[in-house]
């Protein structure tokens, strides 16, 4: 009974000290201004693309909905996004095929590498000893390996902290005609 009344005051300060959630709203354009939540679509259209907007795990994330019978190309050279510290970062380039719709994560997650766990297996193998060889030191441990990655100075991956703004710059080609959408989007907590 002592164990039990030790127990609860410790799992309330485990579940009422969990992690915080986040949700967003778009602040510019002022005619787009919405909240973005996390059990429906908030929708906004701008000639001609239709944006699905969702806050999925503290991140951002819109379906850019193509409607035309031609393919729109996110071009990647010109679209940016401005992080909370005022860093300028890459948005990957895509195609949107017509009458489809394409993926933006905002931050975009870091790839992560890890060994998927134990296997089993059945069959002939070999195994050469660094000895065999002729090192004088056995190789490493040939255990599992946990990498990052790290591309360009770490441009195209950032984090979004707290309750704060990041401008999204999307620079789009359809045939010969280029046209650009750009939003302030405002992270808040819940």
């Amino acid at each position: 009974m002592l164990v039990m009344k030790c127990l609860i005051p410790l799992c309330l300060l485990v579940v009422s000290t969990g992690c915080a959630t986040y949700e967003f709203e778009i602040a510019n354009p002022p005619d787009l201004q919405t909240h973005i939540g996390r059990k429906v679509d908030a929708t906004t259209t701008i000639d001609p693309l239709t944006y699905r907007w969702r806050a999925v795990d503290n991140r951002l994330v819109a379906l850019i909905d193509n409607p035309t019978s031609d393919p729109i190309e996110l071009l990647s050279q010109k679209s940016v996004v401005v992080s909370p510290d005022g860093s300028s970062h890459p948005v990957r380039g895509l195609t949107i095929a017509p009458n489809s719709h394409a993926k933006l994560i905002l931050p975009p997650p870091r790839p992560h590498v890890y060994d998927s766990g134990p296997t089993f297996g059945v069959g002939v193998g070999m195994q050469v000893d660094a000895r065999d060889r002729g090192f004088p030191e056995p190789l490493p441990d040939s255990g599992p390996r946990y990498l990052t990655v790290y591309d360009d100075a770490n441009a195209l991956y950032w984090d979004w902290k707290g309750e704060t703004d990041i401008r999204l710059t999307l620079v789009y080609q359809r045939g010969e005609q280029s046209f650009r959408h750009e939003f302030t989007i405002r992270r808040k907590k819940v």
